[in-house]
C-alpha cells in the first residue's frame, strides 16, 4: 500500500464521521475558502462550537517479513485534535473525542488497519481546550 493510498483511506473515512460537520475540520494541506481564512491566510477556526484538525503521521517502515520478495509495514500514527474555546465546558468536546474513538478503533479497509486509539486531554492553550484523539496504524 503507498502512502498515497494510505492517506486517501484516511481522509475518507474521516470525511465519512457524522458527529461534527465537515467545514468544521480542518484536513491536511487543505485548500481554504475565503471564509476559513484570517487576514494573513491561514486557517481560521470557527468563532462558536467544536472544531478539528487531521494530521497523518507516518513512522519507520520496517521488513515484516520475506517470501519471493520482502514484505514490508507502514506504521503511523493518526492525531486528531479537536478543541472547544475556553470555559465552555468539556462535556461535548469529550463526546466528539468517544465518537472519533470509536469511528478509528480497529477500522481497516484493505491492506490498512487502525490498531488503539486513546483520547489525550491536552489542556488549555490560546484560548481552546483540546482533546488529541491518537490513532496507531499499520499497512502492508
Amino acid at each position: 500500500m503507498t502512502y498515497s493510498e494510505i492517506y486517501d483511506a484516511i481522509i475518507l473515512r474521516m470525511r465519512g464521521f457524522p458527529g461534527i460537520a465537515q467545514d468544521r475540520i480542518y484536513y491536511p494541506n487543505a485548500q481554504l475558502q475565503a471564509k476559513d481564512k484570517d487576514t494573513s491566510g491561514l486557517f481560521k477556526p470557527p468563532a462558536t462550537g467544536l472544531w478539528c484538525r487531521l494530521n497523518i503521521g507516518y513512522a519507520t517502515p520496517f521488513m515484516a517479513g520475506m517470501a519471493d520478495r520482502p514484505h514490508t509495514r507502514k506504521p503511523g500514527m493518526i492525531t486528531i485534535q479537536c478543541f472547544a474555546r475556553e470555559q465552555t465546558g468539556i462535556k461535548n468536546l469529550s463526546a466528539l473525542a468517544d465518537a472519533l474513538e470509536s469511528h478509528f478503533s480497529y477500522w481497516s479497509t484493505g491492506d490498512l488497519e487502525c490498531i488503539e486509539t486513546g483520547v489525550v486531554d491536552a489542556d488549555e492553550f490560546e484560548g481552546f481546550r483540546q482533546f488529541n484523539v491518537n490513532v496507531r496504524f499499520r499497512a502492508g
